[in-house]
């Protein structure tokens, strides 16, 4: 089978397998939603899980934002984590202390405890693998991926492939030295890993947006294809509104992969109304956020147009991390 993700096709016939019905779940395992939603007395309980399994540095950290971040599109605060981790046996006592110090920055920075969890050392590995889970509570509305309309505008909020670069810096530095990659990027390209939240952002844009998705594995433009596809639309984006950071740039080239189609967390992606246009934009302004109103959404079956000058692509499959070409 192919690296990464299974697709939607084979994710549906295990789906099919599993007791899914209950009344109190009103929204379950879908394409493209990020968290699922459990009615919980007068409010809702939002809960999800995602591994880190494509990161060695800095794995520990990158967990706790990463799951978070899919708690914060509902517009929802992630508030309680689950860690269940994995260490290869090479690990030390000193590199499993490493591991949790950087956890734990990342809970302090957002307010999160951990209530429970699994550690072992599993000598079947060759690098660490972390899977969290993260829930959050709230009374108020829930934002759902699904509800992307016609007419909105679509907008990438944050640094398109930050993470990516970031994992690529500490994990192939010497990759990138052999590549003749000057320092000065790779040490920018370090710090990016610690600019992968974007609970702050969700919180601060939620009433403003129909649908919002936080663009992880298969970067910017596999987000833009989970909303059309869990909102059963059409997403026009054109790649040359996509900006990128000259760090990434730079770093993206010198190992062949995709800016587009890499690890992103950090980024988002964005349905707006016209009416709120101006609204949202001061937000993030405010907030001192980039951002790039890159297309719109209009009628269609999942798919996602994307414009690059004469040329047009359509994607109607899922897209695998550029990430896996250098791991492999």
């Amino acid at each position: 089978m192919k690296t990464g993700k299974l697709d939607w096709k084979s994710m549906m016939s295990i789906i099919s397998l599993l007791p899914l019905d209950d009344v109190d779940v009103v929204m379950g395992p879908s394409q493209g939603e990020d968290a699922a939603v459990i009615r919980v007395r007068d409010g809702f309980l939002v809960i999800h899980s995602d591994p880190i399994t494509t990161g060695v540095k800095h794995a520990g950290y990158l967990s706790v934002h990463v799951a978070g971040n899919d708690i914060a599109v509902r517009g929802v605060k992630p508030k309680w984590f689950i860690p269940v981790v994995l260490l290869p046996s090479y690990f030390n006592e000193a590199e499993v202390l490493e591991f949790f110090k950087d956890m734990s920055r990342a809970l302090g920075e957002i307010g999160g405890v951990v209530v429970g969890g699994h550690t072992e050392i599993t000598p079947s590995i060759n690098r660490p693998i972390v899977s969290m889970t993260a829930a959050g509570y709230t009374a108020s509305r829930v934002i759902f991926t699904r509800d992307a309309k016609v007419g909105d505008l679509v907008y990438i909020v944050g640094r398109i492939a930050g993470e990516g670069v970031g994992v690529i810096a500490w994990d192939f530095e010497k990759l990138l030295f052999e590549k003749n990659v000057d320092k000065v990027f790779i040490e920018n390209a370090k710090k990016y890993i610690y600019d992968v939240s974007v609970i702050n952002v969700a919180l601060e844009i939620k009433d403003y947006v129909n649908a919002v998705h936080d663009a992880t594995e298969g970067g910017v433009l596999q987000a833009l294809r989970e909303v059309a596809v869990a909102s059963n639309t059409r997403i026009v984006a054109y790649r040359e509104k996509m900006v990128l950071d000259k760090t990434v740039d730079v770093i993206t080239k010198a190992v062949n992969v995709d800016p587009l189609k890499l690890l992103s967390s950090g980024c988002i992606v964005a349905t707006v109304p016209q009416r709120n246009k101006r609204e949202f934009e001061e937000t993030l302004e405010n907030l001192g956020k980039e951002y790039s109103l890159v297309g719109y959404v209009e009628r269609g079956n999942g798919e996602v147009v994307v414009i690059n000058g004469s040329n047009i692509e359509v994607l109607k499959e899922d897209i695998i991390d550029e990430i896996y070409k250098l791991w492999r």
